[in-house]
């Protein structure tokens, strides 16, 4: 049980750093690693054997687990920051004046249909 606990804690710790992935898997072999880490801990010190890799387990465990909810955490404030951020870019009366502004939808008509133009030609 305390290898088990060691490489579950290894892969989970990898694993929580790679966002999406690591929310779930991180999480996941974690709390495996941790259980796996305590119960590999009493069964070597029953036996009277060393329990350095079920605490290594165990405490890499703790640190998958803390680095997924950190990594969950750290990117939900950053994607409700740019959600926010867009929301106030897209009211600032402005943008609104520059998106609204025939002269500006012209040009851009302009350059894009001779991008096209240029891009058929090279064809």
């Amino acid at each position: 049980m305390a290898v088990a606990a060691l490489v579950l804690g290894i892969i989970g710790t990898v694993l929580a750093l790679i966002p999406g992935i690591g929310w779930y898997a991180g999480i996941a072999l974690g709390l495996i690693a941790i259980i796996l880490g305590v119960l590999g801990r009493k069964a070597a010190a029953a036996e009277n054997r060393p329990t350095g890799s079920a605490t290594a387990g165990m405490v890499l465990g703790v640190v998958a687990l803390v680095l997924s909810i950190a990594m969950w955490v750290l990117c939900s404030i950053m994607v409700s920051k740019a959600t926010k951020g867009f929301e106030k870019a897209l009211n600032d009366p402005e943008l609104q004046k520059k998106l609204g502004d025939s002269k500006v939808n012209k040009e851009f008509d302009d350059a894009f249909k001779k991008a096209m133009e240029d891009a058929a030609k090279n064809k």
